[in-house]
């Protein structure tokens, strides 16, 4: 019996599956609660109870903190750079890897509530990615004005002085720097390009992934769905990794063209 694409595939807009005091809670927005809520349990029953002889469990957590410390490391090639933005990278990194997978877990996709799937992958809705995006840049950016200072920060995106001392030298100078300026006004609109790019990226191919699963269940019925399973799985860890990876880009940029205030 051929698909009924209309009922079958995932829509672009998240499922609202009740209301709290007239706010509308989406499936995506549940599995992101149950996400926060894993990582809740993980911190009081696991990371709590780490020692100075440490369990399998903790060995492994460590492993995987020196490994994104040294994947950061090799993106901003600064010892100083990867301690300010760790934090902030390595909660989306490990964010994205698990909302990107956590599907994969038989029966979870499968739980509804009045014929409406519960669970949603986070990043399969616009909303997550845009809002993580958003935060995500306007993070780096305090990050970077920090690090550097707050006038060499402003100084990227206008630049005042650049004008006032090539027109000081000549007057071709000064209308070079005046090219530079408007450049400058322009990087501004490329941080909200970033957000738009960053959105987008991951977006797309998380929802492709999603529909493209729909349709290869649908058609067939044992190993090429395992298959594309472990395909899609892998596809969503490395989307996050290249998230990630770009904010980093992103921090490193900006705090590049900039000098440190003194």
């Amino acid at each position: 019996m051929p698909l009924s694409f209309e009922r079958e595939l995932t829509s672009i807009q998240p499922e609202i599956i009740f209301k709290i005091f007239g706010f509308h809670i989406a499936n995506s927005t549940l599995l992101i609660f149950l996400i926060g809520f894993g990582f809740f349990l993980f911190g009081i029953l696991v990371v709590k109870k780490f020692s100075l002889k440490p369990s399998s469990v903790q060995v492994a957590v460590e492993m995987v903190y020196e490994k994104l410390i040294d994947f950061i490391s090799e993106l901003t090639n600064n010892h100083k750079h990867t301690k300010n933005i760790f934090p902030v990278i390595a909660a989306i990194l490990i964010y994205f890897v698990i909302s990107n997978i956590i599907t994969v877990i038989p029966g979870l996709s499968s739980i509804t509530y009045k014929n409406m799937a519960i669970f949603r992958t986070p990043t399969s809705d616009f909303n997550t990615v845009i809002g993580v995006a958003s935060a995500a840049v306007i993070i780096i950016n305090i990050i970077a004005a920090k690090t550097i200072g707050i006038k060499s920060y402003l100084g990227n995106f206008f630049k005042f002085k650049e004008v006032v001392a090539g027109f000081k030298k000549s007057i071709g100078e000064g209308f070079i720097s005046l090219i530079d300026f408007f450049v400058g006004l322009l990087d501004i609109i490329g941080e909200f390009a970033k957000i738009a790019s960053l959105s987008f990226r991951l977006f797309g191919n998380i929802y492709a992934g999603e529909i493209l699963s729909i349709i290869i269940l649908g058609a067939f019925a044992y190993v090429l769905p395992a298959i594309w399973t472990l395909f899609s799985s892998f596809v969503g860890i490395l989307q996050g990794i290249v998230f990630a990876s770009l904010v980093a880009v992103y921090y490193s940029l900006s705090v590049s063209e900039g000098k440190t205030e003194k």
